[in-house]
């Protein structure tokens, strides 16, 4: 009797067995048709099942239990970047973050490397949308979030430069910039470091044009001088920058910016050094050097400046 209670018993345990693997094969497959239909929560939702089953079946269930363990963290992966595509951003970070928790537990550092590399970037784009909605104190947020993870991503940097320009935190904005540009060199970005370059030296001069014209000097030669560590070899910054000097009465600055000026038009027709040569003309005719400012003035006698220059050659300084 006891002889086949414990038949039974065995026969029950192996029919059992073959039912628990029967069904984990059935949920997995049923993921992989919602796989192949692209409905991804749902394939997951079977893989995971299959893997509980898997689970109590010993060696036998090994195969079954990797293969799902494999699904799991790509198919989070995959919903993150379908949902990046779409800007659903903060669910696409949720999506992500599942990656890395499943990918850590199951062994699959392929997605969760690919997942911390995307998640930064999505804060990024977070942050840009945030900026557009003019909501700037959450953009720095988002961009500080996806600094955080990646230090060493340029574009964040970037990102707050644009937004402490919007708050007219001119020093932040630099800072920003010229961190950016630091990673981007690293990153063998050329095309951004130009883009931050250009960006950063047009914002500077726009800013700088506005105290030029109401006369606060000291804030114009910052904006001017501050533009030259983005872009060293433009001549109009110090056409501008004798313009302030001028304004300041620093005659010997203004000369000397001048004078820059005209070294780095070598090659540019009289028309365009013109402007050099007044603001020469001027800063010279301040300091008192007259021969040297009809010296000046002469050279500046093309383009716009003519009637200027002869006025001041012909009934100020009555140069010969």
């Amino acid at each position: 009797m006891r002889n086949i209670v414990l038949l039974a018993f065995l026969f029950f345990g192996i029919y059992a067995n073959a039912q628990d693997i029967n069904a984990a094969i059935e949920e997995f497959n049923q993921g992989n048709q919602a796989l192949q239909s692209e409905d991804f929560p749902l394939a997951i939702q079977k893989y995971k099942t299959a893997l509980e089953i898997a689970t109590t079946l010993g060696e036998e269930g090994q195969e079954l239990m990797a293969a799902a363990k494999k699904q799991i963290p790509t198919l989070y992966y995959q919903i993150g970047i379908q949902d990046y595509k779409e800007k659903n951003n903060e669910k696409a970070i949720i999506e992500l973050q599942n990656a890395i928790k499943y990918g850590e537990e199951y062994g699959e550092q392929d997605m969760v490397d690919k997942s911390k590399d995307l998640i930064p970037k999505i804060h990024f784009a977070r942050g840009n949308d945030l900026f557009k909605d003019g909501k700037f104190d959450e953009a720095l947020g988002a961009y500080s979030e996806a600094i955080e993870l990646d230090p060493l991503y340029s574009k964040p940097y970037w990102g707050q430069a644009l937004t402490y320009q919007k708050q007219g935190q001119r020093d932040e904005m630099v800072a920003g910039f010229k961190t950016s540009r630091e990673r981007s060199i690293a990153e063998n970005d050329e095309a951004f470091v130009e883009r931050i370059n250009s960006t950063a030296k047009r914002l500077l001069q726009s800013e700088g044009a506005g105290y030029l014209k109401s006369q606060k000097w000291n804030d114009a030669i910052k904006c001017f001088t501050t533009s030259n560590d983005f872009k060293a070899d433009d001549p109009d910054t110090y056409y501008y920058l004798a313009l302030s000097y001028n304004g300041l009465k620093n005659w010997n600055m203004a000369i000397e910016a001048a004078q820059t000026g005209v070294d780095l038009s070598e090659g540019e027709s009289k028309d365009n050094k013109a402007k050099f040569y007044f603001e020469m003309g001027n800063a010279f005719k301040g300091a008192n050097n007259n021969e040297k400012a009809c010296e000046a003035y002469n050279n500046a006698k093309y383009g716009q400046f003519v009637e200027n220059a002869n006025y001041e050659i012909t009934q100020v300084l009555k140069c010969n």
